[in-house]
C-alpha cells in the first residue's frame, strides 16, 4: 500500500483544464474570471495537501464486464471492459484534494461569494485529477508494464454502488475520505477507481462516442497532452 501527501506546487495544473472544468470549450474565460483563478490558486498554495493512497494487485478479466481482484467480482461494464485486453493487474486508487481544501470551500460559500466558490470548486475538480496522473506516472515507471487510463465508479456504465468494493480494500479513512450510504465521497473534490496494468496490454484514450452517459462531466475533447501526462 502506497500513500503520499504531495506539494501542491508539484502538481501540473493546466489553465486550460481548469477553463474545461468550468465549462468553457474552446474560448477562454474573460479577465475577470482568470484573475480569481489566479487568485484561488495563490490562496489554494497555502493551505491545499493533495493526497493520494493506491495498491497493485493481480486481477483477471472473467468477462467483458467484470473484473476480479482477489476476492471481489467488480461489474465494470462492458465500455470500460473493453479496454482491458491484456490486464494482469491493476492499481486500485484513492486521490483528494483534502479536507483542507474542502474547509476553503465552505468558507467562499460562507462568505457568499458565489463566482469564486464556482471557480474554487472547479480547481478542486482539477487538483483531484492531477493527483490521478501523479499515479499514472508512477504506473509509467513500473518496468515492463503498460498501464490503461484510470476509472472510476459511477462513469462508464459502472455502478458507483461498486464504490463500497473498491473502498473494503482501504482500511479506515484513506486519505480522509469517508463514504457515504449513497456510495458519495467526502471530501467531494476526491476520485477512487483503478487503472490496468499488464505486458500485453494497449494503452488506449477515452472514447466518449461510446459511452451512453450523454450528461457525464468528463464528456469533452480530451487533448493528446493530457493523454502524455497520464503516460499515454
Amino acid at each position: 500500500m502506497t500513500y503520499k501527501e504531495l506539494a501542491f506546487a508539484s502538481l501540473v495544473l493546466p489553465d486550460e483544464d481548469i477553463y474545461l472544468a468550468m465549462e468553457y470549450r474552446g474560448s477562454t474565460p474573460d479577465a475577470y474570471i482568470r484573475s480569481l483563478m489566479a487568485e484561488v490558486l495563490q490562496e489554494a498554495a497555502t493551505l491545499c495537501i493533495p493526497r493520494y493512497q493506491y495498491c497493485v494487485l493481480d486481477a483477471t478479466q472473467p468477462s467483458r464486464s467484470c473484473l476480479q481482484v482477489q476476492d471481489t467480482l467488480f461489474s465494470i461494464g462492458g465500455v470500460i471492459g473493453s479496454y482491458l485486453s491484456g490486464m494482469t493487474q491493476v492499481c486500485l486508487f484513492v486521490a483528494t484534494a483534502g479536507r483542507e481544501y474542502e474547509a476553503y470551500l465552505h468558507r467562499l460559500r460562507a462568505e457568499g461569494d458565489i463566482v469564486k466558490e464556482f471557480v474554487a470548486d472547479s480547481i478542486g475538480s482539477v487538483i483531484a485529477e492531477a493527483c490521478v496522473a501523479e499515479i499514472s506516472k508512477e504506473m509509467s515507471a513500473m518496468e515492463g508494464l503498460s498501464h490503461s487510463l484510470p476509472y472510476s465508479p459511477g462513469y462508464c456504465g459502472w455502478n458507483i454502488c461498486e464504490q463500497e468494493k473498491l473502498f473494503a480494500f482501504f482500511p479506515g479513512q484513506p486519505c480522509g475520505i469517508s463514504l457515504s450510504a449513497s456510495f458519495l465521497m467526502s471530501p467531494v473534490k476526491s476520485i477512487s477507481g483503478f487503472i490496468g496494468l499488464g505486458k500485453e496490454l494497449k494503452p488506449q484514450p477515452y472514447r466518449c462516442e461510446i459511452c451512453n452517459n450523454k450528461h457525464c462531466y468528463k464528456r469533452k475533447e480530451k487533448t493528446n497532452e493530457k493523454y502524455e501526462r497520464m503516460g499515454v
